[in-house]
């Protein structure tokens, strides 16, 4: 081979080598970047200022939509928030106003949102007692969330009720429960909300592996109250990991009524939850004619008597439908109850209708229905209850605070209502926790 030919070819490798160097190079650097993206996303939960879009919003070139960019995010983007408007501006499609947000994306560019679908860190001291101890903590689900980083956020901004007197405008707020992976991309649950309209607060919050799926669950109690309803709303939902999101698995409203927005003097259902179980216990307040125990009754008033019945259902979580199904059929039976002391069994509600029989404190009493009369006594009104109750093969009445309620979650709080009921069930009300999550908590 000539000199020259030889010398080129030689080259030629040569140049080729160096390419193949500064390709591999590159995709090592390239390699880096993203690994070093994937640990930014916690470190800058845990030291920056962040928010996380909960709708699908567009960047601005400055605070003003008349300055829109090409730039979108879906839900779920985490961005860096590096500046902020003094003052509100007005949303006029949903008449609210909210701060502009100056935000720095993860690759490094900056524009402007408005602050309607982004929520922002809260400070830990005015994060929700519940859960403080998971805020900014590190986590593990599937799905793509196997290392991840939980953060509590929220929308602030008014409800523009007042226009030009705007400082007198309501607060509108809803609060959400992050989860961002790795990658910086994020789900969220919107927990609590405040508003004209009502607040919804959360009441427990519990990380445990509810299905045996060797992995945690999101177990959620909130509270909700409307303005002008009367019914302080409870509700249990449990959510999980299901193709790369936060879904819904398990839903049920707590609150129990003795009538439309009027609460029952059980007030909630008790619900377990352990092992891939959920066990929900209730005493159920209904009018005798829909009762499912077809027992003896003597109906004296619609609006003020109804039958009572102690209800009972399981579920178990079903590995091939993803879903919790009926483990027992619903069970309903009397409730039970003893004498607080030595009395008579009265064939009416009143305490000077002729005797049945005598109870002592050892007999054990069916209840089968609640009856109440409104007295005057010392110029005041006053709730008298009876219950309807059976002994052997007697049935009678007896004063509804000379029982004691047994053998079931609802007895402590009957028993009190009971003793002393409210003129109005209105005002009926018992700070008592109605979930048990009988699982080792995750950051416990």
């Amino acid at each position: 081979m000539p000199t020259r030919l030889y010398i080129a070819a030689s080259d030629f490798i040569f140049r080729r080598f160096i390419l193949f160097l500064q390709f591999s190079l590159f995709l090592t650097l390239l390699l880096s970047l993203t690994i070093l993206k994937a640990d930014t996303a916690a470190q800058m939960i845990r030291t920056k200022k962040v928010g996380v879009t909960v709708s699908p919003v567009r960047m601005y070139a400055d605070s003003l939509y008349t300055k829109q960019t090409e730039i979108t995010f879906s839900d779920g983007e985490l961005l860096e928030i590096i500046g902020e408007t003094v003052r509100e501006h007005y949303d006029n499609t949903q008449n609210q106003t909210f701060k502009w947000y100056n935000v720095r994306t993860r690759t490094g560019k900056t524009g402007w949102v408005f602050g309607d679908n982004l929520a922002v860190v809260m400070p830990e001291a005015v994060v929700d007692i519940p859960l403080r101890k998971y805020h900014k903590q590190a986590a593990h689900f599937d799905n793509g969330f196997e290392n991840s980083t939980i953060w509590i956020a929220a929308t602030n901004g008014h409800d523009d009720k007042f226009k030009e007197k705007s400082f007198l405008n309501p607060p509108y707020r809803e609060y959400y429960f992050v989860i961002t992976n790795e990658r910086g991309k994020s789900v969220f649950i919107n927990y609590a909300n405040v508003s004209e309209s009502g607040k919804k607060d959360i009441r427990s919050l519990h990380l445990a592996d509810v299905n045996d799926n060797k992995t945690d669950e999101i177990i959620l109690e909130t509270t909700n109250n409307v303005v002008g309803k009367n019914l302080n709303e409870r509700n249990l939902e449990i959510y999980g990991f299901k193709a790369g999101t936060l879904t819904k698995i398990f839903e049920e409203r707590l609150t129990l009524e003795w009538e439309s927005d009027v609460p029952s003097p059980s007030l909630a259902k008790f619900v377990e939850i352990e092992n891939s179980i959920i066990r929900v216990a209730y005493v159920d307040y209904v009018t005798c004619e829909k009762s499912s125990l077809n027992t003896k009754t003597d109906t004296r008033s619609r609006t003020g008597e109804r039958c009572m019945e102690y209800v009972t259902y399981s579920l178990s979580w079903d590995k091939m439908s993803r879903t919790f199904k009926p483990l027992y059929a619903q069970s309903r039976t009397f409730v039970t109850a003893s004498a607080l002391q030595n009395m008579n069994l009265r064939i009416a509600p009143a305490f000077d209708a002729s005797v049945n029989r005598s109870i002592m404190t050892t007999d054990r009493l069916q209840i089968i229905k609640h009856t109440e009369n409104i007295i005057i006594e010392n110029g005041k009104k006053r709730v008298i209850n009876w219950l309807y109750v059976r002994i052997g093969g007697v049935y009678g009445y007896v004063p509804g605070d000379k029982v004691m309620f047994k053998y079931i979650e609802h007895a402590g709080i009957l028993t009190d209502y009971y003793k002393k009921t409210p003129l109005l069930k209105q005002d009926w009300t018992f700070d008592t926790d109605f979930v048990s999550v009988k699982i080792p908590d995750a950051l416990k």
